[in-house]
């Protein structure tokens, strides 16, 4: 429909996909084979059928159909019917509820998820004793092979005398349990591309309490919190917990500045019950540079452990929380390491039956840059908003910044839940990066999209001549307006984009509608909107691309011509993320290929090559060669002619920038939403359609700014503030891409920010 392909070879921009591999004979004759047991080739004893070894009703005939038996029933899971087949000498020593929760016990602490067996063959079927080997396979120590003695004896029928020693051997003396014993290994560290680390482990020291050291309980109260700093109702809380007086209590982690003198000076104090002690803990040096994109650790919940115990994770261990932290945590982890013992009574290992060594975490390197970072997050501010930029050769995201954010340090260092619910309620939404996880409406930015429509499926020439009226009156009985007050005459659609004309945009987004009311919202689709990114390590929203099925689907309502034309100037139901915008940007200023945008860009395993993950294309922008390059010459005018939106705000720039301003409403119209909203209010917004407000600004039309179009919305709304630029123009090097969530004016606003940001990094040479 839209053409062009065949202009341009991208075929090595998709590689065909890997063809299947065939199983060999003998991998077929492998997955054929069924395991039916013994064979009887002399190995292993004849082993009965598992119908005459389920049934308890039959006397076991002999000493080795009675183990079988055992073992046959504890595999298949029925401990009860295990424990009938065991001696009367058995059922004296443990209950049948003790002898299966011992089995759940050890089984959980070890891991195992099943085993098999096989008695080892003797001459004398009746004999006292048979050898039996066992092949547990468990989660965490892969399979363990275990040789136990099965003792039996005739009351009148043939019994197993059982003891623990039956699960694994030495285990049968008095007190003795088996007990896993973890090893954590390093964390792996989270790096910027030139290798700076944003999250890694340092050393804290941390001060506590030893009560029965203690001679002065006032002395240690104001130590706490005259020395450390710590409230008293706070130290009160800690130390005067309900432990064990030899217990260490840990109070207060010191700065990671304390001297080294401070220090001594505090280990000083142990005869006075004041202990220090040293722990690794996760460090993020930089605060909360990139805070959204590393993520940040806390404490395990029960959900999660439950998942990951089998793992080695415990009760207290610190996971990965949102970003790359969350995303990599068993990569950034490790493997854990540890042993499976036999331990006496008073907790000493007596035997150790299996060692699993631990694997360091790997490092995770990001394509992020800190100095562009820093610089992002800096031009931002303490504005709410997001920022992405991208180099559009490699699609590395160089920067990703979202405010309001939260420094790491402070979760790991701890905070009460009142703390965390603090932040996590708080309306300003700190933990949500507004990037990839906040959706907006585009407003002017999306006109580049419905430009292409208009010129690859809406018969339009990029030189034909529009009227650009104040107001425009073909739909309904309200004007649609114009964020000019004045008639600019037929301009041409390269200027309609460049001055950002809404009435242009109207009578393009009709004509659509008429062609087809699938040609906008498909176009859309294929600069990659409505859809995820693919972007590995961050969490995103898919975004909104309404149309006819959408709208039928979520509200059960016909799609209306007025919907095509809100779409068209980037309103209504549409919403894009603001890395969703920038990688169509990056699209539009190459060569038109929409690939997955990178921000994780190879795990580096300890002593091991790195693993590069590469960038992936998804599909090509729907328009031929000729209008890539004359929407990219579109872009250019918006920054270069003085009818541009973004002329009089980066006149003064030593790039050659191209890009498109926006504002636009943001707003709430989900179902639940739209649900709770006035019936007639709903009606009144069908008839309407939703206009633009004022927006993109030159110095000539200053003195229109404070002008507000009436237009009918459905429920809360709030209007933002977009630029997306890239430079050089014919060369580009970086893409950014900003929204503002409380901006007015994409060009007053926005614009300065992008100049800002593109400036230092190509002037710095932090943009190779």
């Amino acid at each position: 429909m839209f053409g062009g392909e065949s202009e341009r070879d991208l075929s090595k921009h998709f590689p065909p996909p890997p063809e299947e591999a065939q199983p060999t004979a003998e991998e077929e004759a492998g997955e054929a084979a069924v395991d039916g047991g013994s064979q009887g080739d002399g190995t292993t004893a004849y082993r009965p059928p598992a119908e005459d070894l389920e049934d308890l009703d039959v006397a076991p005939p002999t000493a080795l159909f009675a183990v079988q038996s055992f073992f046959h029933l504890i595999a298949t899971g029925d401990l009860s019917g295990a424990y009938e087949r065991t001696s009367t000498e058995t059922k004296e020593r443990i209950t049948a509820e003790a002898f299966e929760q011992r089995y759940r016990d050890i089984w959980a602490e070890a891991t195992i998820g099943g085993f098999t067996w096989e008695v080892q063959p003797q001459d004398d079927s009746n004999a006292s004793s048979h050898e039996v080997e066992i092949s547990y396979q468990t989660t965490f120590f892969g399979e363990i092979k275990e040789l136990v003695q099965a003792r039996t004896l005739r009351q009148p029928h043939w019994v197993v005398n059982w003891t623990p020693d039956l699960m694994f051997s030495s285990l049968g003396s008095p007190g003795y349990l088996i007990r896993t014993l973890i090893e954590t290994p390093p964390r792996g560290e989270i790096l910027d591309r030139n290798g700076v680390v944003l999250a890694g482990e340092t050393e804290v020291v941390i001060v506590g309490v030893h009560w029965d050291s203690i001679s002065d309980e006032e002395f240690v109260l104001n130590f706490f919190t005259e020395r450390v700093g710590v409230e008293e109702e706070d130290v009160r809380a800690i130390i005067y917990q309900d432990v064990p007086s030899y217990q260490y209590i840990p109070v207060a982690v010191l700065a990671l500045d304390t001297s080294p003198d401070v220090i001594r000076e505090f280990e000083q104090l142990a005869s006075q019950g004041i202990l220090v002690t040293r722990q690794t803990r996760r460090y993020y040096p930089f605060g909360d540079v990139a805070a959204h994109v590393v993520g940040y650790l806390q404490e395990i919940n029960p959900t999660e452990l439950a998942e990951l115990f089998v793992e080695g994770y415990r009760a207290g261990d610190m996971v990965g929380r949102d970003g790359i932290e969350q995303s990599f945590e068993r990569i950034l982890a490790g493997r854990r390491g540890g042993s499976l013992s036999i331990v006496d009574p008073i907790g000493r290992p007596v035997r150790e039956i299996v060692n699993r060594p631990a694997i360091a975490g790997a490092n995770i390197r990001l394509t992020l840059d800190v100095r562009v970072q820093q610089l992002a997050e800096t031009a931002l501010g303490e504005q709410p908003g997001a920022v992405v930029a991208i180099d559009p050769r490699s699609g590395h995201v160089l920067a990703m910044a979202s405010y309001p954010r939260i420094d790491p340090n402070s979760i790991v260092d701890g905070v009460t839940q009142e703390e965390y619910d603090t932040y996590f309620f708080d309306e300003r939404q700190p933990f949500i990066n507004r990037a990839v996880e906040q959706i907006y409406a585009p407003g002017s930015t999306f006109k580049v999209v419905t430009l292409a429509a208009a010129l690859e499926g809406g018969g339009y020439e990029i030189t034909d001549r529009i009227s650009c009226p104040a107001e425009w009156m073909e739909v309904g009985d309200q004007p649609l307006r114009n964020w000019k007050d004045t008639n600019q005459g037929r301009i041409t659609l390269s200027q309609a984009l460049a001055e950002s004309c809404n009435t242009v945009f109207y009578e393009l987004g009709l004509n659509l509608d008429r062609i087809d009311t699938d040609l906008l919202p498909s176009v859309a689709s294929g600069f990659g909107f409505g859809q995820a990114t693919g972007i590995i390590g961050l969490n995103e929203e898919s975004g909104v691309i309404p149309g006819p099925a959408w709208k039928a689907t979520h509200f059960n309502e016909a799609w209306f011509t007025g919907d095509t034309l809100n779409m068209s100037i980037g309103q209504g139901f549409v919403a894009v993320t603001v890395l969703q915008m920038a990688n169509a940007y990056v699209a539009l200023a190459t060569n038109g290929v929409v690939s997955t945008p990178i921000v994780a860009q190879s795990i580096e395993p300890v002593g091991a090559p790195p693993q590069v993950i590469e960038r992936r294309s998804l599909s090509v922008l729907p328009v031929s060669a000729d209008t890539l390059e004359q929407l990219q010459a579109a872009l250019r005018t918006t920054v270069s002619q003085p009818y541009g939106t973004g002329f009089y705000v980066f006149r003064g720039s030593v790039l050659r920038i191209a890009g498109k301003s926006g504002t636009a409403e943001d707003q709430v119209v989900d179902a639940e939403t739209l649900a709770a909203v006035d019936e007639e209010e709903v009606e009144q917004a069908e008839e309407e359609i939703e206009v633009e407000l004022a927006s993109e600004q030159t110095e000539e039309d200053e003195d229109q700014q404070a002008q507000e179009e009436e237009e009918v919305t459905i429920g809360p709304y709030t209007t933002h503030a977009w630029f997306a630029a890239w430079a050089n123009f014919g060369d580009p090097r970086l893409v950014v891409t900003l929204v503002l969530d409380d901006g007015q004016s994409g060009s007053d606003d926005a614009g300065p920010i992008v100049q800002r940001i593109l400036e230092g990094a190509i002037l710095n040479n932090w943009v190779p």
